[in-house]
């Protein structure tokens, strides 16, 4: 905190001379204003789904993830649908990726995997959001289920944002607008269990509460 005098009146001060004045000195000298704390410029959410009897036929069950850098979806945001794809027409399996402003598709990418069939199988993944100050990417990293084996190389989208940091980012946002849209029958537990927050120079903070969906 900067040192301010009460009044606005200046106050004069006696030039210091020999051994104090070399202490007033040196005690000035070593004083510095605080860093300005490191902007979040990337956040990591790892999740996991446990299955129990999915229902292939039915392409069953089907969930949906999102993460905004605001506690809304008023502006940028990503949804990830799971297990399913809807643009352009709804097809079984897979996972498709969507950045959106407000209610309008700025990118998509689909994964073409077959539909989940594995009784019992848990699914492991990280979605993260990041910005440079121009574009905001959406990806998905370090995934691992029994029916689709490892996940995660080069499934990411980008849209022209122009944002500084992620420092509006909510995690209780991105839990209280996951869902298993259909088949929630099927499905043990959806829990977000942790979130990383980086800067800059590296990670910032790590959150380990979980937040169960369902």
């Amino acid at each position: 905190m900067i040192p301010r005098f009460k009044g606005g009146k200046r106050r004069a001060f006696a030039a210091p001379s020999s051994a104090a004045g070399l202490a007033v000195l040196t005690a000035g000298a070593l004083w510095s204003m605080p860093a300005e704390p490191d902007p979040v410029i990337r956040v990591e959410e790892e999740w996991e789904l446990v299955l129990n009897d999915p229902h292939v036929d039915r392409v069953s069950p089907q969930f949906t993830t999102v993460m905004s850098p605001f506690p809304n979806m008023d502006s940028y945001y990503a949804q990830i649908l799971w297990n399913h794809r809807e643009t352009p027409e709804f097809t079984p399996g897979g996972i498709q990726l969507h950045s959106y402003r407000e209610e309008t598709l700025l990118r998509m990418r689909s994964v073409e995997w077959r539909t989940l069939s594995t009784q019992a199988e848990t699914i492991r993944w990280t979605q993260s959001l990041e910005t440079d100050g121009v574009s905001l990417t959406v990806s998905i990293q370090d995934g691992h289920s029994t029916t689709w084996g490892s996940f995660g190389r080069d499934m990411h989208i980008s849209s022209s944002a122009n944002l500084a940091d992620l420092g509006q980012y909510r995690p209780d946002f991105s839990a209280a607008n996951a869902c298993v849209s259909f088949g929630s029958n099927r499905v043990e537990s959806l829990v977000l269990k942790r979130v990383r927050y980086y800067g800059r120079d590296g990670l910032i903070a790590e959150d380990n509460a979980p937040r169960r969906v369902m």
